[in-house]
């Protein structure tokens, strides 16, 4: 069985556990791959700006049209990098709402028992 095909987490059994989890998905993924990203992108950036120069220096044509080639893909590369770090921040957000969410209700549903077991 294939680790997309396993089950990562144990199952959720309360709000406790919800409110875990989203906080965990949060801080171990979500940041990490927006940096990742924003990495990479970065590095993408920085092989363009060296491309530039290497174009700049030389006369020949065949080193001029490969590289004007390979950074118009890394442009591309740079265009999908962004897209995917707003995504990632949307994800983020969405995290961070849902564990806010589901402390907010919990905290909601202890005082509703509190109030009716001191009645």
């Amino acid at each position: 069985m294939s680790l997309l095909q396993q089950r990562i987490i144990a199952d959720i059994e309360s709000l406790d556990d919800a409110i875990k989890i989203a906080r965990d998905v949060e801080a171990a993924y979500h940041k990490t791959i927006e940096e990742n990203i924003s990495y990479w992108w970065a590095v993408e950036e920085d092989i363009i700006e060296s491309y530039t120069k290497l174009m700049n220096q030389t006369d020949n044509e065949r080193v001029k049209s490969t590289m004007s080639k390979i950074m118009s893909e890394l442009r591309d590369h740079v265009e999908i990098l962004e897209s995917m770090r707003e995504s990632f921040k949307k994800l983020l957000t969405d995290a961070q709402r849902h564990a806010k969410t589901l402390q907010t209700l919990n905290e909601d549903l202890k005082r509703t028992q509190e109030k009716t077991q001191v009645q």
